[in-house]
């Protein structure tokens, strides 16, 4: 598989300098060069509704929208629109978007999990647990309170 990629945070070189995938220019480029777009955006003012009619309009024919970031970033309204007019889109996300009774119309070509999964894995938990820990020593070391909540 080939991975291509775009971060405006990063440059093309650090991207490229990884070797885990290819940089592309900007957005446009990732949706006009990828079968399969899977993003992990944060919503901000910047990327909320971002991934919108035009740019998933740019994906090739059979093009899959994976969206494990935000439900905030897509365009609801847009993506509906284009999936009506592009029977060969797919769009999977483990967000379930607010528009879910109207995606369902799409059944074969969506697929929305009920509630936000990404980090709830084995894995995922004793890493999570194990970086508590090494922060709480930390404090009790060197009194650093770089991740400090309540202040």
């Amino acid at each position: 598989m080939e991975v291509y990629a775009y971060d405006a945070f990063l440059t093309a070189d650090q991207i490229n300098a990884s070797g885990m995938a290819t940089a592309v220019a900007n957005q446009d480029a990732l949706f006009e060069t990828c079968d399969i777009v899977s993003l992990h955006i944060p919503a901000t003012a910047e990327t909320k509704q971002s991934i919108n009619y035009n740019l998933v309009g740019k994906m090739h024919k059979g093009g899959i929208l994976v969206n494990t970031a935000r439900k905030e970033v897509i365009d609801e309204a847009g993506l509906l629109k284009l999936m009506a007019e592009r029977t060969d889109l797919k769009y999977i996300t483990d967000i379930m978007p607010d528009a879910d009774a109207e995606f369902k119309a799409f059944e074969g070509r969506y697929f929305a999990t009920p509630k936000k999964m990404g980090a709830q894995t084995e894995e995922a938990n004793i890493n999570a647990g194990i970086a508590a820990a090494n922060q709480i020593a930390d404090f009790f070391k060197t009194g650093n309170k770089k991740f400090q909540v309540n202040k």
